[in-house]
């Protein structure tokens, strides 16, 4: 019987089951890129919530009048991160108790560079192409749109406006 045992421990031994090997980490994916917009024409639609063009009027303590229309603003996104902005606007000055006249429209193009980083779209300005003293500006983007807020001066007041683009595939 000793014999008959031993003889079980040891085919028990023969048949045990080994350990599997833990499994395999899953395989790594490649870092993801953050989204980009894509390379296209982006057309100004509201400016503040409202539709354009906006008009800005305001008043100095002298009772000098200044008005700022926003018209348009077409930017177009390059796939090598470059950009340009044309912006169509009209800037009149009016003394105190004058009529203010319909000035012509202006045209002020910008070109540039662009980056995602983290969540936000930055434009850079290239100050040797039109964007001599304006600042770095970061907005967001959310598949054919694009939201960028940006500080501008009327007279002697600064204002905060947030302007709204959508692509438009039928410019450029």
């Amino acid at each position: 019987m000793a014999r008959a045992t031993i003889a079980l421990l040891i085919a028990g031994t023969a048949f045990a089951q080994v350990p599997a090997p833990p499994p395999a980490p899953p395989p790594t994916a490649p870092p993801t890129r953050a989204p980009e917009p894509a390379a296209a024409a982006y057309v100004s639609q509201r400016l503040n919530g409202k539709p354009l063009p906006v008009t800005d009027r305001v008043s100095d303590d002298k009772g000098v009048q200044y008005l700022i229309e926003f018209d348009e603003l077409i930017l177009g996104i390059r796939a090598n991160h470059e950009f340009r902005a044309a912006l169509k606007y009209r800037q009149t000055l009016a003394s105190k108790g004058a009529q203010i006249g319909q000035d012509p429209l202006q045209k002020m193009i910008v070109y540039g560079t662009w980056a995602v980083v983290g969540t936000e779209l930055r434009f850079v300005p290239d100050p040797k192409r039109g964007g001599n003293g304006l600042r770095i500006l970061a907005g967001t983007f959310r598949g054919r749109e694009i939201d960028v807020p940006f500080d501008y001066h009327n007279g002697s007041v600064s204002r905060r406006a947030a302007v709204i683009l959508m692509r438009d595939d039928h410019i450029f």
